[in-house]
């Protein structure tokens, strides 16, 4: 089912030209007439009761006063500490734009920059030489506007703990888009050299090795929200895989279709570019959008790691194309087309599994019609197996092959007249898209 929610989260600022940090004070009631009283932390209340018992640890006091199980406490201090690693590999992203600007009469009076934020994760860093690849999303670094440029050519990352009330161009890093798509909404972002990087505690981020999630994970976002600086909320996985569809630009029929993984953790504006993680650190998503309809609460939205994790290799082992207009990465497809059909769901290790068997419509490329596809195997030009896994979902052929590359070889395994057959294909290039 696709569904239709409202554009990206990104923040925009106009014509801003210093990062600006800042707080909200909230005046708090004390729970006198009917109205709320103050907030009170478990941390609080453990400080209580330490009072009275000065060697009482945590763990022993969420045991004894909240009854939380050895298990409970264990998997709470281990997300802390996961959330508290993955702060060190997320960035603050600002992108400039140049667009024209007018006087009080409403004449034009040069230009004048205006600025994007969102956030981004260090996915690669090699901190002797201050080089880093950022993955953020495309519609951070990228505006529909009347720009010089409509891909950013000013982009300025923060680290935790460094982007608040900094000068974007004084104290930002430096960073350049070596790759971007709107079709999958990720831009690759490259710095070099940075000093800044050289001497903090920056770390890279991992993906998930496995290319399934499944719905109840525990996970959490970091992200920029609302240009506040580095922050992470934390929620579940609520659905493993969707489609939705978001209005990219001022143009109504402007509208693209991502898949991607629901989540309850908070997604505010400026979370756009930003983590989705699991309770072991690893990257399951890059968080891109979210349901803000007013009688909807908690659906924001992740584009799988599965994709993304491949697409950003092929960004980097293509960036030499990249000119700025056109993304210069090249995607290897296969000319059929494919349905899934037959769902099945099973509980399997206490998982919700989803499986269905993807299917080939037209005979092409040494398939044929009604060939069902199990499993896909992909080689490097020297004969190494870069990819095999079984297909049991429609969008594994798609997020397998952003391995591909020319001159590697395509084997599907198929089911076909109650036997298993398999195909070596060919797979077509063509421009993963433009960027105009």
């Amino acid at each position: 089912m696709k569904k239709v929610i409202v554009s990206f989260i990104a923040a925009a600022i106009i014509a801003a030209t210093a990062f600006v940090g800042g707080c909200v004070s909230f005046s708090g009631v004390d729970g006198r007439d009917g109205k709320d009283g103050q907030d009170v932390s478990i941390y609080e209340c453990y400080e209580l009761a330490k009072q009275e018992d000065p060697e009482l640890t945590i763990e022993e006091f969420l045991k004894k006063y909240l009854s939380y199980s050895g298990d409970a406490v264990e998997s709470g201090f281990s997300m802390q500490a996961s959330i508290n690693r993955s702060l060190f590999s997320a960035v603050s992203v600002a992108a400039g734009f140049e667009v024209s600007d007018t006087n009080i009469w409403g004449k034009p009076s040069g230009t004048k920059t205006s600025w994007m934020f969102g956030a981004g994760v260090i996915i690669d860093l090699d901190k002797e030489r201050g080089d880093a690849y950022v993955v953020t999303n495309c519609h951070v670094i990228y505006t529909d506007a009347s720009a010089g440029s409509r891909i950013s050519e000013n982009v300025y990352l923060f680290l935790y703990g460094q982007d608040e009330d900094y000068d974007i161009r004084q104290y930002g890093i430096p960073a350049t888009v070596i790759g971007a798509s709107r079709t999958y909404d990720i831009a690759v972002l490259k710095v070099h050299g940075s000093e800044v990087l050289k001497e903090s505690n920056a770390v890279a981020a991992k993906f998930n090795e496995s290319d399934d999630v499944y719905a109840g994970e525990p996970v959490y976002a970091i992200g920029n929200p609302e240009t506040l600086g580095v922050s992470a909320t934390q929620g579940i996985i609520s659905k493993e895989s969707e489609t939705i569809s978001v209005n990219v630009s001022d143009v109504s029929t402007d509208v693209q279709q991502y898949r991607v993984l629901r989540t309850d953790a908070a997604i505010n504006g400026g979370n756009s570019g930003g983590g989705l993680f699991n309770a072991e650190g690893e990257l399951v998503g890059i968080v891109n959008a979210k349901a803000a309809e007013s009688d909807i609460d908690n659906m924001g939205y992740a584009l799988p790691a599965s994709n993304v994790k491949r697409l950003v290799r092929l960004m980097i082992d293509t960036q030499s194309k990249f000119d700025g207009n056109n993304t210069g990465v090249y995607q290897l497809y296969l000319d059929a087309g494919l349905t899934a059909q037959g769902r099945k769901v099973r509980l399997e290790n206490d998982r919700a599994v989803i499986s269905e068997t993807v299917c080939v419509n037209n005979a092409v490329s040494g398939l044929e019609q009604d060939d069902a596809i199990r499993r896909i195997v992909i080689e490097n030009a020297s004969g190494e197996v870069v990819e095999s896994r079984e297909v049991t979902r429609l969008h594994h052929v798609e997020d397998l092959l952003l391995s591909a590359r020319e001159g590697y070889t395509v084997k599907l395994t198929v089911s076909r007249a109650g036997g298993l057959v398999e195909v070596p294909i060919a797979v077509t290039q063509r421009d993963l898209d433009f960027v105009v």
